[in-house]
């Protein structure tokens, strides 16, 4: 295929990806067409910008359809606009800003950080300035506390997760002890995400936490509990992962269940699916939420009052009159006529 010249509307000093595209438009995309996208922003900072499909396709190892069929993707999605010429060859990509997303449709991170949320007693989150983060690095306890994150993260932070480790320090108040403990019982528990600390650090900050005796103890019921559950699913084998964790905690601190009530809600998926399934179990439990069960009774009551329901006789259904209405029935005596057919044979 012909070559094509590839342009931009931002600036290329480095190989930018916006966060617009990876908590909305990366989650929903196929993974093929998210790798060539991001060899179109890398090969923006090379000295040569002239591509061609044939070449994108011999560098990702794919074939050229797939790659075209990533590029009408990304063109249908608003990300870059393809430059035809009358013969219809591709002639040049612009890539565009990305769009603000439509949050009618919400991104898959927001769906995922939704317990995220901030009680009023909880202050907001806030962007901090440089001299602000100028302020806590000159401080010792501070780029302690950041260096010993990195080590449970393995990982050297990003400015984000550098603010929302700060906003534990400077708004939630938490000590730094208090935020080591948290981030190591979260990497203990499965979890490295920046996303499930915070969302551990608000439910601590709630519920009024602020050393790391209270966190323990709230910590050791909460990982009892998580091994009930995972025992209840027959899940032996291994620790629970981050979406099994966030819907423990919701079970276990959102709803106020007592450990009794999730656990058959356990058993009953068990029984009905025959397999472990956090999203049923969580189907039943919320049931219950707005049922206003509170123990095993009101459950006992609920199922009670199902069976008298479904035991009730249900009405006749009405039978519609048809063609066939006309004709006189008949009565046949099936054994003369079978006694009449082996005559003949």
């Amino acid at each position: 295929m012909n070559p094509f010249i590839l342009k931009t509307e931002r600036p290329a000093g480095i190989t930018g990806v916006s966060n617009y595209f990876l908590d909305y438009y990366m989650p929903k995309a196929n993974g093929e067409y998210v790798k060539v996208y991001l060899y179109l922003l890398r090969a923006l900072h090379q000295p040569k910008r002239e591509l061609s499909v044939t070449m994108l396709a011999d560098a990702l190892e794919y074939t050229e359809s797939d790659i075209l069929r990533a590029l009408k993707y990304w063109e249908k999605q608003k990300l870059l606009r393809l430059e035809c010429s009358d013969a219809n060859e591709l002639k040049g990509i612009y890539l565009l800003e990305i769009p603000l997303p439509d949050y009618d449709t919400e991104p898959l991170i927001l769906q995922q950080t939704e317990n995220v949320s901030v009680s009023p007693s909880v202050p907001a989150k806030k962007s901090y300035s440089k001299n602000e983060l100028s302020h806590f690095s000159s401080q010792s306890e501070c780029r302690q506390l950041l260096f010993v994150c990195e080590q449970y993260l393995k990982k050297t932070l990003s400015p984000s997760e550098i603010e929302t480790l700060l906003y534990f320090y400077d708004q939630l108040h938490f000590s730094a002890d208090l935020i080591e403990y948290l981030v190591e019982y979260c990497v203990c528990k499965g979890s490295r995400s920046i996303h499930y600390i915070e969302t551990v650090a608000l439910a601590w900050a709630e519920a009024g936490i602020s050393t790391v005796a209270q966190a323990k103890e709230r910590t050791t019921t909460y990982t009892r509990g998580c091994f009930a559950i995972m025992k209840a699913f027959g899940i032996n084998d291994r620790n629970p992962v981050e979406p099994e964790l966030k819907y423990m905690e919701k079970w276990l601190h959102d709803y106020d269940f007592t450990l009794e009530l999730i656990l058959e809600a356990c058993r009953r998926t068990m029984e009905r699916l025959h397999k472990p399934s956090f999203e049923y179990a969580d189907r039943i439990l919320k049931k219950w939420t707005e049922q206003k069960v509170h123990n095993l009774e009101d459950v006992k009551t609920l199922d009670q009052t199902h069976r008298k329901q479904s035991r009730q006789p249900k009405p006749a259904p009405t039978v519609r009159p048809t063609g066939f209405s006309n004709f006189e029935q008949r009565d046949y005596d099936f054994d003369e006529l079978e006694k009449k057919l082996l005559q003949n044979q």
